[in-house]
């Protein structure tokens, strides 16, 4: 069988995804930098606001582990 992307994903495995906290996500959702929907009293993240709060975080350019770099 074909695996499938979801469209939702729970705050928990939003966090997961992210490698970030419930807690973080929630402030997340609640100052709308991602988008939820309700399935009952189930609050689930959308996907794509997912991908597109992830895909706009700054680039964090990777550190010199030469041992010239350490020498100086």
């Amino acid at each position: 069988m074909n695996e499938v992307d979801p469209i939702h994903v729970s705050v928990k495995e939003a966090a997961r995804l992210l490698g970030l906290s419930a807690w973080s996500v929630y402030q997340l959702l609640d100052g709308q930098h991602i988008e939820s929907r309700y399935a009952g009293r189930k609050r689930l993240v959308v996907m794509a606001s997912l991908r597109k709060y992830a895909e706009a975080l700054p680039s964090v350019a990777p550190k010199s582990t030469s041992r010239a770099a350490e020498a100086s």
